[in-house]
Order: C-alpha cells, then structure tokens, then sequence
C-alpha cells in the first residue's frame, strides 16, 4: 500500500523503544534499513515509512528479527531498500518515530568536508582561524622538538626541527603510525571519488583541501625521517599535558627512537603520495619518492624488526607498539607494513624487485583490516587494480575470504555490525571493515555484501542502541561531549570529529564494561570512548569514498 500519511492502530504488541537509523541519510542507489529497539519479543506494530515531502511513503514494511543486545533488549531490522525517490522520511511505530532523514544522491558530502575540516582544526606549528568553530589559536608547540635519547646520528638534548603535522587526539602527541595511515586512507579516498571532493578548497589554494591537508602532514613526516632513512616514531612532552590549550603547553618535546614499522609505513605512504600529487606538483612528487626509496635502503639494511624503545618512552604518549592493551600479532613483526612498503614503491617506481620482495614476504594470514597495527591491505588493494598475473589472482581470493568473515559476523550481530571486536577506536574498525568488505566485491564482482557495506556506514551515524551518531555535530542526535583537551579547556564545540566508540575495557573507568557495543557514554571524562583520532575521521572519510563508488558502480 503507496500512501502520503499513514494512521497507525495500535494493538497487542511489544512496546517499541526507539526506532534508530543513519541520522546523516541515504543513498538513493544503496540499501536502506532502520532497526527497531523493544524490550519484549512480542510482535510488534507495524512500521510505516512517512514521508515529510509530498512524495509517497510506505503503510507497511518488513520486520525481521535480529541477535539481542548484551542487555536482553531486542532489535529488529526494517527494510525500506526498494524508496529510491529523493525527500525527506520518518519510520513510525505506533506513537514512536524516527528522526527525519533524508533520501538523496548525495548526502554525505557535507560530513565528508567536516571530516576533513577536523584533521584542519587538529594542525599544530601554525595559527587556525576559523570562524565556524570559533576556534582561533596562536601557532603551538614550535620548539618541537628535541632528541629524546642518543643514537648514532643524534644526541640526546639535540634539536630537530620537527614542527607542523597534525595532533593525533585530543591531546598533543604527534605520532608517525596514525599520520602515514591517515594520510594514505585521504590519497586513497580523494583517488577513488575525487568528486567527493571537489568545491572544497582552502583559500587562495587550487588543490581539494584533502589534498591540502595530506601535503601538510607529508611535509611534517619528511622531518620525521633521519639522516640514514630510518624515522622517528612520535613528538610529545615527556609528561601528559593537562586539560590547558595547545599554546598553553610549554613543556619540552621530545622526539622518541627510530622503527622499522614506523620507517616501512612512512616509505609506502610516501610511495604511494608520489603518485596521487605528481599531476599537482611534480617537485613535491619527486621528494616524496625520493624520501620513500631512501626509506626503502634503510629497511633492506635492516630485515628484522627494529623498535627503539624503552620504559618512559610513554610517560607523556601513547605507545603504539605491542602493550597491555594492543595484543595483535601483527605487532610482533613488521611484516604487514613492510608488504604494504614495497607493493607502493612497486606501483611507483615499476621496478620488479619491490613486487618480488612483496611475494617473497607475503601471507594470507597478514591480510587484515587496514589501520596502523597492520597496514599491509592497503597494499593488496593498489596490486589487485593495477596487476593482473596469478599471484593477484590470488590476492583477489584470500581478500575476499577476509571480507566473508566479516560479512558473516555482520549477518549475526544486531545492527549489522562487521567488527566484533569492542576496544579501543572500534568505531574506527567497523568502518574499516566496511571498505574491506568494500573492496573485496568491487575486485571480485560482487553484490551479494550491499547490506553489509551500507550497515557499517549507518551504525557510526545513528544506527546504533543508543540512537546517536558518533561524529560530533553530524546528525540530530549526535556525540556532544568529546574529549578533547581544546574543547573542554576553552568550551568550543568542534565539528566533524568521530569517536572510538565502544569499549569493553573502558579504560577511563566511566563507561560500562563488557558490554560489546553497549559498552559506551558520552562523556568528556571517558578517554577511553569518547577521544577523537586522527585515523577515526580517516577511516569514515575513507568509507565515505568507497561507499559512493560501491553503490553508483555502473
């Protein structure tokens, strides 16, 4: 039944809680589900789909049952996949609704340019000026840095200059890891949907701001990197700054020892930033490369994994090496980001050694979701489009045998959700699990994981038990109390920033534990779920990109 109003009659049914849903919208070409949160597992009332436009809505809708939340509370899906007609909606259950929500062809391209705009508003080692946060800052942190302990090329006290980058979190640190990720995953975004991007620019500049923003990390991570090829890990004060300004932090800033991870994923992000910016800039494009390669020589140098690291390198910043509560094995090796080095330098240089050092190293068992404890998809990715032999015939087969996993997971969790794993950055997993599930259909040809890709997009805008989109400012009920040094040092909402979302360790000792996805609050006390990083907006805006491509394939 077609109707513009819809009078439901309410029955003998289950209470309805709440009616959730992607609070940013959908796709006219993608699938479209909202879910149902009850307290019983009663039937429930009908479900119409209303539409606040003029255009038709639906008088009924498909109810399907899902897994349970970890509290005992129900949660069915409703499909309303088959409303291609642009307009505003609301999903209805007798005296509850949704938020209103919108049907379009392109609606996250505003969230796609707050997403951006964040990673300007996170910029240390110059002046922000901004007018729609308010935020307006005096350059910080421009004595960075100084050589934290001695090595071969560097004494301990030295300076180097190693302003500029972008802060990693709410705090201070700068960090080579999540920079190279972050960076990689806005070049792979703007290279798969450079008209996601296009209209947003920086004043006086002629590049995407994307693009703007890479160059400005890129040219942070060249000071990053030592005389002999090797680069430094990360910046930070030796001390955990407190809830003060970033100019407010006077304290000295160290710059902590070489890695090979750190040295490997510098080399893949430069290789592969070589190629996206030689069209804008051919001498940028050729320093890049030439600090990859430079990279590259120190690593065949040295082919075991190498991490300069001691107690109270920590004191004052994240360790992001293995540690109480990052276990992977991936970690243990430094084989995923040496893979992810050479397929790059491969693809920009076309010499053959690099491929052949990829094969040599690579297995399937190292193909994992694409973040800075295991980098090596990326890789993968970039050889399955450019290379067709057997051995990326190959490629092809163990990414999509990664991709079933999690599409298998999402099949039986409540909302859809891919990633399983409830710790820290989850928010950030489940959109990386999207894009390798993503990409795995896009290489192989399939469709059959439409409802699994959208579904990651939709729990991180609202879809979720708590009917909350997790980037700040980003829907109608969105995350307010991020925590963030600045904004709650000076009370500037900032805009455009996604959070780690659940966890259930819940280190800060605030939200619940083990509790899976209910393992969550917001609240500016809980470090543990409600930091921003880098990488968090990275991943959606890498998400974003994909999604466009996945559901306006021809």
């Amino acid at each position: 039944m077609i109707l513009a109003g819809v009078v439901l009659v309410s029955g003998a049914h289950a209470s309805v809680e709440s009616i959730v849903v992607n609070q940013v919208g959908y796709l006219e070409s993608a699938d479209k589900s909202g879910y149902i949160i009850s307290r019983s597992d009663e039937s429930l009332p009908p479900v119409a789909l209303r539409s606040l436009s003029g255009e038709p809505g639906l008088a009924s809708l498909p109810i399907k049952a899902m897994p349970k939340l970890a509290d005992g509370r129900h949660v069915s899906l409703v499909d309303f996949s088959k409303v291609e007609h642009p307009g505003w909606y609301q999903l209805e259950s007798g005296d509850i609704s949704s938020v209103p929500f919108a049907i379009g062809s392109d609606n996250y391209r505003d969230l796609n340019q707050r997403l951006v705009h964040a990673l300007y508003l996170q910029r240390s080692g110059t002046e922000v000026r901004e007018a729609v946060t308010g935020m307006m800052r005096p350059p910080s942190h421009m004595n960075d840095g100084v050589i934290y302990r001695s090595d071969a090329f560097n004494k301990s006290g030295s300076r180097q200059d190693t302003t500029g980058g972008w802060y990693d979190a709410g705090d201070f640190g700068k960090y080579v890891a999540t920079t190279t990720v972050t960076v990689a995953r806005l070049l792979e975004a703007y290279r798969q949907s450079p008209a996601l991007f296009s209209g947003y620019h920086y004043r006086g500049s002629q590049l995407p701001a994307v693009l703007d923003e890479s160059i400005y990390a890129l040219e942070w991570l060249r000071k990053m990197q030592r005389v002999d090829g090797a680069v430094y890990r990360k910046v930070s004060g030796a001390q955990w700054p407190a809830k003060i300004a970033p100019w407010q932090d006077l304290q000295p800033r160290y710059i902590y020892g070489v890695s090979t991870p750190e040295t490997a994923k510098f080399a893949a992000t430069m290789a592969f930033a070589a190629r996206v910016i030689k069209p804008f800039n051919h001498d940028l494009s050729r320093q890049y490369l030439s600090a990859a390669i430079h990279a590259a020589n120190y690593l065949s140098q040295h082919p075991e994994q190498y991490i300069d690291w001691q107690p109270g390198d920590d004191s004052g910043s994240g360790p992001y090496v293995k540690n109480k509560h990052d276990m992977e094995p991936s970690l243990e090796t430094d084989a995923d980001d040496r893979l992810w080095a050479y397929a790059e330098l491969y693809l920009t240089t076309g010499q053959d050694k690099y491929l052949q050092q990829f094969e040599n190293l690579y297995q399937s068992d190292l193909l994992e979701i694409f973040e800075w404890k295991n980098p090596a998809l990326m890789g993968v990715w970039h050889l399955v489009e450019a290379v067709d032999s057997p051995f990326t015939a190959q490629l092809v087969t163990d990414l999509d045998a990664v991709a079933e996993r999690y599409h298998q997971q999402a099949l039986q969790s409540p909302f859809y959700v891919a990633n399983q794993r409830f710790i820290w950055g989850s928010n950030k997993m489940t959109a990386e699990a999207g894009i390798l599930m993503a990409w795995a259909d896009l290489a192989t040809g399939k469709v059959e994981r439409r409802q699994s890709v959208q579904s990651q997009m939709d729990y991180v805008l609202g879809a979720n038990p708590f009917n909350m989109s997790y980037v700040t400012a980003s829907g109608t009920y969105a995350v307010k109390n991020l925590h963030h040094l600045y904004q709650i040092a000076t009370g500037v909402s900032l805009p455009g920033f996604m959070v780690g979302g659940p966890n259930e360790m819940a280190q800060a000792g605030v939200a619940p534990k083990n509790l899976g996805m209910l393992s969550y609050i917001d609240s500016d006390r809980s470090y543990a779920v409600n930091e921003f990083a880098i990488d968090y907006n990275a991943s959606l805006i890498g998400l974003i990109a994909v999604h466009q491509a996945y559901f306006n394939r021809r």
